[in-house]
This record gives C-alpha cells, sequence and structure tokens, in this order.
C-alpha cells in the first residue's frame, strides 16, 4: 500500500505548470497528445484553477505504477450504522481511509435538504471539506430527475427527456434552473482559504445501458453529446466552475466503437472510465466472466487513453454482498496489470443489510479486502 502525498505538494507542481500551460486551449492534434511528455498537464477547462491542475497532475503521476482507492459515501454512513462522526467501514477493516471519496447530488435541483440516499448536503459540504484537507480526492455523480414526469433518474418511461432539456428543448429553461442549484452547492464547497476545492464530476454515466432517462435507447448519440456539451459550458463558462474534471464512465461495452458511440469528445472530457459490476446467482462462474470483462473493458479504454493523452479510472465496481472471499485480491490482480488511476466501490448501504460492496468488519471478506488495500499498488490515506 503507498500513503496518499498530501494535496499541498501538488499544488505547488500546479503553480510552475499553470505559469506556462493554462493559456492554452488545450486542443491538440491526437500525434502530439500520443507523444505528449506526461509532466504536461491539458484540462478541458482552460480557465482551471490551480488547484485543479494539481488534481490533474497528481492523477497523472500515478498512471502505470497506482491507483487510488475509493468507496462511495465512505463517511457518511456504512453497513449498520448511519451518521457516526470520523467512522468508515474502509477504515474499520484496513485502517485506513480511502483515498477517493464519493457523493451524490440527486435531488439537488429540488432544493431538498438531502439528496436521493438521504444524505444532508450540508453534511457533504462539511465531508468535501474534510476529505480534500486530510489529502484525498472527491469525486460527484449528479442522477438528476426525470424532468418531464418529476420522477426519479430510473424513470425511463418515454425518450423524449433529453430532447427537452437541451437547446430549443421544452424544459431547456427549466434545466438550466436545475443546474443553477447544482453549481450554487459546488460553488460553496471550499478550502480554509475560501478557494474552490477540485472535483471530478461524472455525469449521465451508464449511458450504453438504458435504465436512466439518458441512456442509449431514449436519445440518439447526438443529443447525448449535446447535452454534456451544454452541461460543460454551463458549469464551467455560464457559472465559472473551474475546479471540475469531467469524467466520461459507460456502462459494459465490447469494442471501442460502441464505447466512444456518445462520447462527446476529447476537448470536454479530462478522465476516462467505466462501470462495471459482477452478476449473477453462481458467483464463482460469475466471477471469471467478470474478470475477463474488466481486462478486456480495460484494454480498450487504456489504448484510447494512451493515443489521446487521457487518463483512465473503474469508476464504479463491485459485487454486492461481496460473497467471495478472495474477490478483491483476484480483482486487484487484473487492476494491477492496467494503469488505471483509480478504482470507486460502491456504497454501503446502512438500511438495506444485503447492499454493501466493501466487507465491513467481521465480513468473511474483509481479510481479503485488507489486503488488496495493503498491495503494493494501492493507495490509501495514512
Amino acid at each position: 500500500m503507498k500513503s496518499l502525498f498530501h494535496f499541498a505538494t501538488y499544488v505547488a507542481i500546479a503553480l510552475i505548470i499553470a505559469s506556462c500551460s493554462c493559456n492554452t486551449n488545450h486542443k491538440f492534434p491526437a500525434e502530439e497528445l500520443t507523444n505528449a511528455d506526461d509532466s504536461i498537464v491539458h484540462l478541458c477547462d482552460s480557465n482551471a484553477s490551480s488547484a485543479t491542475i494539481a488534481l490533474m497532475s497528481r492523477l497523472k503521476s500515478l498512471k502505470g505504477s497506482s491507483y487510488l482507492i475509493g468507496h462511495e459515501d465512505d463517511l457518511a454512513y456504512g453497513h449498520s450504522w448511519n451518521h457516526e462522526e470520523g467512522r468508515s467501514d474502509v477504515k474499520d477493516v484496513t485502517g485506513h481511509y480511502p483515498a477517493l471519496f464519493g457523493w451524490e447530488m440527486g435531488n439537488i435541483e429540488f432544493q431538498s435538504d438531502t439528496q436521493l440516499d438521504g444524505v444532508a448536503f450540508e453534511d457533504i459540504r462539511k465531508w468535501v471539506q474534510q476529505v480534500h484537507k486530510m489529502g484525498g480526492v472527491n469525486t460527484m455523480t449528479w442522477h438528476s430527475s426525470n424532468i418531464i414526469t418529476g420522477n426519479n433518474c430510473w424513470d425511463n418511461t418515454q425518450n423524449d427527456v433529453v430532447e427537452a432539456v437541451i437547446p430549443d428543448g421544452v424544459r431547456y429553461d427549466l434545466y438550466r434552473k436545475w443546474m443553477d442549484k447544482l453549481a450554487s452547492f459546488i460553488s460553496s464547497l471550499r478550502d480554509e482559504n475560501g478557494d474552490l476545492i477540485p472535483i471530478i464530476f461524472r455525469p449521465y454515466h451508464e449511458m450504453t445501458g438504458s435504465w436512466f432517462w439518458w441512456g442509449r435507447d431514449l436519445c440518439s448519440p447526438e443529443q447525448y453529446k449535446t447535452m454534456w456539451r451544454m452541461t460543460f459550458d454551463y458549469l464551467t463558462k455560464d457559472k465559472g466552475l473551474h475546479n471540475l474534471l469531467f469524467a466520461y464512465s459507460t456502462g459494459d461495452f465490447n469494442t471501442i466503437d460502441e464505447y466512444l458511440e456518445r462520447y462527446p469528445g476529447d476537448d470536454v472530457v479530462d478522465i476516462l472510465g467505466f462501470d462495471i459490476y459482477q452478476y449473477g446467482d453462481d458467483v464463482i462462474a460469475a466471477q471469471k466472466l467478470f474478470l475477463d470483462r474488466l481486462r478486456s473493458q480495460s484494454d480498450i479504454v487504456s489504448l484510447y487513453a494512451k493515443e489521446h493523452g487521457k487518463i483512465w479510472a473503474v469508476c464504479e465496481t463491485g459485487l454486492e454482498s461481496v460473497g467471495v472471499d478472495d474477490w478483491f485480491t483476484k480483482f486487484g490482480a487484473v487492476l494491477d496489470g492496467t494503469d488505471a488511476v483509480y478504482v470507486m466501490f460502491w456504497r454501503n448501504a446502512h438500511d438495506k443489510p444485503n447492499h454493501f460492496y466493501v466487507p465491513y468488519e467481521g465480513h468473511s471478506a474483509s481479510a481479503d479486502f485488507k489486503a488488496f488495500a495493503e498491495g503494493k499498488n494501492a493507495v490509501m490515506l495514512d
């Protein structure tokens, strides 16, 4: 296991980098990117803050040697506990906090006090600040509601929602107001000096499936790309949020063409990735299929990342209830052979006994998870 350097080290590096690279438009020919010096940091937002450049520098430094271990809602709750100050299922098992923390913004569009899993936005703000101060990395999703029906993001009963929210759409003006509320919250995520905390923002994910209103069967590739670019421009240009790295994360795919079908472009995506879960009642047989998919999809994304000067990550993963005691070390054996820069395990619900993706203290896979977290390529917080 490798411990994570404090964020201030990377801010210092970024200030040097920023003086020579921030004024470019970050759009380069593929051949130049292919041969680019990895010490040079190019972000899609040409006005990115020094701290955001520092975060990208930090992530690029991991490529090919290490990866951050992450966990969704890690400080908020865990298996059979909720909102206990300083507690973490990952820390209970390994003795360390994860290096990457995931937070959900769904329901922010309604100015709700809590997001869709019941966590108070006020607490998320506090934890984002705490993680940043500890030297950790924050990543964020926004499972916004279906703007036509008012139901949640899983309401996929019609194919006109994306069409409705893009420019000239019947809900475009309302969706801008929804994005205003998201932007207002992001703008409140500031460190002790009043500077915006860098965030990896991962909107509209798993678009290769059709379980969300932005899924493959519910909009055209061009409509999806337009929505992504609209969101990027609105947050970075209209709202002036220069603390965001944008992550593109698909569901399953078999070819590079499938992966790129809805890809909005290198100029609006900083981090490539995919979500991949193990499913199936026969967990041993399903594990082999899962690991084969992990290898194949990693190879596809890694090649594109190398050719286009990008970094990539496994943005969501896991086996619900962790029904295989050596699941994590086998997963790690595959991940160690890639150049992924982070992996995010999904959440451990406090109110659903079987809905957890990392072992809790006393679980039969705890020793295996600890061994994985102590691996030579794994990065955790001290």
